[in-house]
């Protein structure tokens, strides 16, 4: 059974667990989330990518599609 993903680029809609694909060409997982600054303004981050700049492409998690086995 096979899997397609769909990438998607610009910034995401809604914090989450993503799969991102990096400009260096690696895959890679990455949490995309929001927080409050000390002026109390809301911003969005990746937890792991220091540079929105190194991501070129991400896909939620949560429309991968797990791998189902074939019952004999």
């Amino acid at each position: 059974m096979g899997s397609v993903i769909k990438w998607h680029t610009g910034t995401p809609d809604e914090e989450g667990e993503y799969l991102v694909t990096l400009r260096n060409g690696d895959v890679v997982f990455d949490e995309y989330f929001s927080y409050t600054d000390s002026d109390g303004n809301e911003d969005f981050l990746w937890r792991s990518c220091d540079d929105d700049d190194d991501i070129i492409a991400w896909c939620p998690l949560s429309k991968i599609e797990p791998y189902k086995p074939i019952e004999p």
